[in-house]
This record gives structure tokens, C-alpha cells and sequence, in this order.
């Protein structure tokens, strides 16, 4: 019982202070539609969101403005959250009621109730983790590996800071349901499977993606279905049924707003999930939210699961498959970087999965620090003598002071710097070291270029990149450009050789390519190595304009290269990529 407290107090002391010191946070974002499902069915007992929708501001946006067949306010957002939080909102009601403050179910007291709760799911699942990894590796580990899971990932952040989303529910249905599979992980028996189904299907209501979590149950039927093949098929089938009866509200939810129990597409819309459109690396090492880029120690979590596979090869091959599947999804997402996450928040179903792989790297690293310490000593000894070598860099190339003091913030970021410049970022890698292959740039240019696009969904670009603008500037030019100067009003840059500008693209299509620039001689477009115009110079600043079809351009990053001829000059302010009017031809200068 002592340990139990203790470790309730280490897991839910500090969140709860945080929580409980901050000012009760103001929604808005997906937290605004997860609140309006709760506030509507307890107070209105249905799921129109107009009045919610019109309390919060977005009743008139683009998504609502228009009633479904039902005449309810589209959402595409999950129903499962509001059933999780109503226990603790009734009581959030109830203290608002003797505060004389109910607000109609907006007041301070119901907002804190659901981030409350948000913070208690996320400690059960927890506690429930704690438990398996216990059993796996002894209490030391399982306390370190929990301590790191809340602490070291965004689970912290979806159960303190933002707690009125879906995640912290997410993370707990997921460990039930792994809590649940693993008693009878080598034997199910029918009881267990409706209890699994059930459970695995109240998930799927929180997030979608959490029905994958049937490939657990599917595991264990797998391994049995050849000695015992009836039993086994009909134990699928309870599951099935326990799932669908779990998932059932949300079900309901749907055929409420849309008219329909199953929807044909993700309420999001058709584009949204596009299962041969992975961006793997992206996914996981872009600064833009890359799950390893911010969330380092996930690292131990994937590569743990190939030491528990020497210890328990069904146990990491049952982990494995929903591990897999749910990152390829997301992967597959529109936004792949999951919106404004902290780091990439739709893991959340994963990180119990992962425990056991963390679990199983910190088991391997408390072994070999017994058996060989001298390991340990030779990866610390490493890292000192990296830190030293980048010191003496910094010291040859005059960046640090002779003679003189200097703050360790400077040493660092120098240290920091030297070290992206000659390998890249280590939380990028090894994608930056396949961007730089690709395109023939140093690695750290990965961390600016990666999750940019000129088009693509929200916080893109608009087509422009201009010289001068912080947004687009450095990030997407390389090459032969010289330091920014004035032309004019504007600001430019000088074409000193082979200048480039790259633009990233989610799918290749026929773009109109401006360049604005003044100078003398010719100036040379080639898009991918492929040669497209050539522009007469003058010494009026004017947009040059060339159609390039969309067979010139691929995914991702391309390479706008411009060139000027012998003895000319060109000063670029912008380069403007429109999405091309019919009519105009290749190469077609206007």
C-alpha cells in the first residue's frame, strides 16, 4: 500500500499542482467540439451543436455554417471523450451550482472538472502499465519507465496543460485494453473477449484509430486457431460483437449528425487519409512535431521491442502489429504533423505499446551497466569527448573569446551548431541524412525545409517565397544567392551562380512559376535539372512568368534552379509559384 501511494504521489502530485495552479484554460481549437459533445448531452441531452458552436465563436465558420441531412452542425470529432469526462463534469455542475455560477454549463468549474479528469484517466492508465511492467522487469524499471513515460513524452502536456483534448483518454484506453489482453494474452477465454471487445471498442469512440487495438485479441486467436480453430473463430467473433456494442455510441453519434451509422470517408473528408501517401520520415524526425524529433526517448520504446524480442518473440510480434498499423496511419494523416501538437499527439494510443519497449531498453541498460560497466563508461566518456571537440572547434574558428568570459548558453549553442553543421540534428536522424542525399544540401537544412509546402493544408506558404521574409527565408533558398540587400523598396538577393529555391509540394501539378527579378542578360529556369525558360533581364523589376507542367514536378521538395547568362546580373525579390490558369503553354513568358 505504501508503494502504491508513493507512486500515485511521484505520477500525480506534481500534474496536479501544475494543473490546479495555472489559470483554468480558455478552449478553443479541437478542444471547443470535444467539450460541445459533453455540454450538449448533459445539458441538452443531443447532439446539436449550434448553441455550443455559437457560444465559442465558430458557429458561422465555413464546416458549420451549412446544417448535415439531420439538420445537426457537422463535427469530426469523437463522442467518447464527453462519456469519459460526464461522471466528474456532473460534479464540476454541481460545485458550480453552489458557487452560484453554473454559466450554463460553461463555467470555470465545469472547464477545471473535465481537465481534472483528463489528469485522473491518464494516471489510471498509468498505474495499469505500472503493473505489467512490474511484472516484466521488476519494480525499479517499472517506476523509471513510467516516470519517463509521463514526464519525458507529451503525455504531460495532453494531461496538465491541455487536458480538454482526446489524448490522455486515448493513452488510458489503451493501456486498459492492454491491461485487459494481458492476463490471457496465450489463452482468451470468452469472458476476457467480451470484456476486451467491449473495451477496445470504447477506445475506438474516444479516437477512431483505437480499433486497431483488435490486432492484440487477434494475436492471441492467431496462435490458437490451429489447435483449437472453432473456439477460436468463435471467440473473434465475441469480440467483434463486444466491439461494435462498445463503439456503439459513437455509432449513434453519427447517425444523429450525419444520418448514417457508418460513414463512407473520415468525417474529415475523403483526402484526408491516404493510405499510399505515407510521409514516414517526415512523421517521425521534422521539427515540424516529428514524434522522434520531439519525443527523443521514444527512441528506447522502438528499439526496446527488438530486445524484448529475444525475450518474448509472440508478446513483441503482438505489440509490434498495432505499432505498425497506427503509425502508417498517421503517417497517411493529411496533416502528418497532427495539427498544433506537441509533438505528435496522435501516438498517444501507441505510448502504452511503447512502454514495453522502453521498459525493456532501461532492463537491457541496468544489465549491462552490472555485467559490463565499461560500456557505460565508453558512451559517457564519448559524449564528453564530443563536447570537448566542438568546444576547440568554436575556439579555432574565433567564436568563443580568447581572453575574455563567455556564458554557457553561447557555449551550447555553438556546440550545438558545429555539430548540426557537420552531421545534422542527432533528433533528425538518419532522415536528414537521406534529405541531404536526395537534394544535394547539408543535413541541417533538413530541420527548416521538412514540413513546409508552398500549398498544402494549414500554415503553407500561399505559393511565395520572397527574399526578405523570415517565413520562407532562409528555409527554402540554397545555392548561389548572396546576403540579402535593398532594391528599392523591396529586398533582394544577387544570383552569385546556381541559385535555388525549393519548393515543397504535396502532389505534382501544373504551377505557373514567377520570377520577380531586374538586372541585365538572360535569366535560366530549370526545374529539377530539366531546363523550362529563359528570361530577357532589364533593369525594371518585373514578373517573369513560365507555366511548368506538372510532369516537371514530383512530391516534396523540387529544385528551382536559376542562372544567369555570362556577363549579366540578376537581383531576385521573390519567386511566386500560382497554381496555373488553363490557356498558357510551356515555356510561355508573360
Amino acid at each position: 500500500m505504501k508503494r502504491l501511494l508513493l507512486l500515485v504521489a511521484v505520477l500525480g502530485l506534481p500534474p496536479l499542482g501544475f494543473q490546479l495552479l495555472a489559470p483554468v484554460p480558455r478552449l478553443d481549437a479541437d478542444a471547443v467540439e470535444y467539450f460541445s459533445h459533453l455540454r450538449s448531452l448533459y445539458f441538452d441531452h443531443d447532439l446539436d451543436f449550434a448553441n455550443e458552436f455559437a457560444h465559442f465563436g465558430i458557429l458561422t465558420r465555413g464546416d458549420k455554417v451549412r446544417p448535415t441531412v439531420t439538420g445537426k452542425r457537422r463535427t469530426i470529432f469523437s463522442v467518447g471523450p464527453a462519456l469519459l469526462w460526464m461522471p466528474l463534469y456532473a460534479v464540476g455542475d454541481l460545485v458550480a451550482v453552489f458557487q452560484n455560477g453554473r454559466e450554463e454549463g460553461y463555467s470555470p468549474a465545469h472547464i477545471r472538472a473535465v481537465c481534472l479528469a483528463s489528469l485522473i484517466y491518464g494516471l489510471l492508465g498509468l498505474l495499469l502499465l505500472f503493473r505489467i511492467l512490474e511484472e516484466l522487469f521488476g519494480d525499479g524499471v517499472a517506476l523509471w519507465t513510467t516516470v519517463l513515460l509521463l514526464y519525458a513524452t507529451f503525455l504531460f502536456w495532453y494531461m496538465v496543460h491541455e487536458a480538454a483534448m482526446s489524448h490522455a483518454l486515448s493513452f488510458f484506453a489503451a493501456s486498459l485494453a492492454l491491461a485487459c489482453w494481458w492476463p490471457v494474452r496465450k489463452e482468451l477465454p470468452a469472458g476476457r473477449a467480451l470484456v476486451l471487445g467491449l473495451v477496445i471498442g470504447l477506445g475506438a469512440t474516444v479516437r477512431w484509430q483505437n480499433g486497431v487495438l483488435l490486432l492484440l485479441p487477434a494475436a492471441t486467436l492467431l496462435l490458437r486457431l490451429r489447435a483449437q480453430p472453432k473456439t477460436s473463430v468463435r471467440t473473434g467473433v465475441l469480440v467483434l460483437l463486444a466491439f461494435v456494442f462498445g463503439a456503439a455510441p459513437q455509432l449513434l453519434a453519427w447517425k444523429a449528425i450525419f444520418g448514417q451509422y457508418l460513414l463512407a470517408d473520415p468525417p474529415h473528408g475523403r483526402d484526408f487519409l491516404r493510405l499510399g501517401h505515407p510521409y514516414l520520415l517526415n512523421t517521425f524526425f521534422s521539427s515540424r512535431h516529428g514524434l522522434l524529433f520531439w519525443t527523443p526517448v521514444l527512441w528506447a520504446g522502438f528499439l526496446g521491442l527488438l530486445a524484448l524480442y529475444r525475450r518474448d518473440r509472440f508478446l513483441t510480434l503482438a505489440l509490434a502489429a498495432p505499432v505498425l498499423v497506427m503509425t502508417y496511419v498517421n503517417a497517411c494523416s493529411g496533416d502528418w504533423w497532427a495539427g498544433g501538437s506537441v509533438s505528435n499527439r496522435r501516438f498517444d494510443s501507441v505510448l502504452p505499446l511503447l512502454a514495453l519497449g522502453l521498459g525493456a531498453t532501461l532492463d537491457h541498460l541496468v544489465k549491462a551497466g552490472r555485467e559490463r560497466p565499461l560500456r557505460l563508461i565508453t558512451a559517457l566518456g564519448a559524449g564528453f569527448v564530443l563536447w570537448n571537440q566542438l568546444f576547440i572547434l568554436q575556439y579555432r574558428q574565433a567564436r568563443i573569446p580568447r581572453d575574455a568570459t563567455v556564458s554557457f548558453a553561447e557555449v551550447a549553442e555553438g556546440n550545438a551548431i558545429w555539430l548540426a553543421r557537420l552531421l545534422g540534428n542527432p533528433l533528425a536522424w538518419p532522415a536528414n541524412w537521406v534529405f541531404a542525399r536526395e537534394n544535394d544540401l547539408p543535413p541541417a537544412r533538413y530541420d527548416l525545409m521538412a514540413g513546409k509546402y508552398l500549398f498544402y493544408r494549414q500554415n503553407n506558404l500561399g505559393g511565395l517565397v520572397k527574399m526578405g521574409d523570415a517565413r520562407s527565408d532562409p528555409a527554402l533558398i540554397a545555392g548561389d544567392w548572396s546576403a540579402r540587400m535593398p532594391c528599392g523598396e523591396a529586398t533582394c538577393r544577387k544570383i552569385a551562380g546556381r541559385a535555388r529555391v525549393m519548393a515543397p509540394l504535396d502532389v505534382p501539378e501544373d504551377l505557373d512559376v514567377v520570377v520577380k527579378a531586374e538586372g541585365r542578360g538572360t535569366l535560366g529556369l530549370a526545374v529539377n535539372g530539366r531546363e523550362v525558360a529563359a528570361f530577357p533581364l532589364d533593369d525594371v523589376s518585373r514578373g517573369l512568368r513560365t507555366r511548368v507542367p506538372a510532369a516537371f514536378w514530383r512530391r516534396e521538395l523540387n529544385d528551382v534552379s536559376l542562372t544567369v547568362s555570362e556577363g549579366g546580373a540578376a537581383l531576385v525579390e521573390r519567386v511566386v509559384f500560382e497554381r496555373g490558369a488553363p490557356g498558357r503553354q510551356p515555356g510561355q513568358v508573360r
